[in-house]
C-alpha cells in the first residue's frame, strides 16, 4: 500500500496491489473525503478534511 497526498491538486491518491513493479489498483479521494484503508495493511480510516492545500 502507498499513500500520496497531493496539496496542490487536493487528492490522496492511493495505490494497492503491487504487481511486477507497479501497482494493479489506483484509487483516487479527494481531500474532505475520508480514506479508507481498511482493506490494506494499515486498517484504518484516513480523515482528509483537515489536510492543507497548497
Amino acid at each position: 500500500m502507498y499513500l500520496v497526498a497531493d496539496p496542490y491538486e487536493g487528492t490522496c491518491h492511493v495505490y494497492t496491489q503491487p504487481h511486477k513493479g507497479d501497482y494493479a489498483t489506483v484509487t483516487k479521494v479527494p481531500f474532505g473525503d475520508e480514506v479508507d484503508l481498511t482493506g490494506t495493511v494499515v486498517g484504518l480510516v484516513l480523515k482528509a478534511d483537515e489536510f492543507p492545500r497548497d
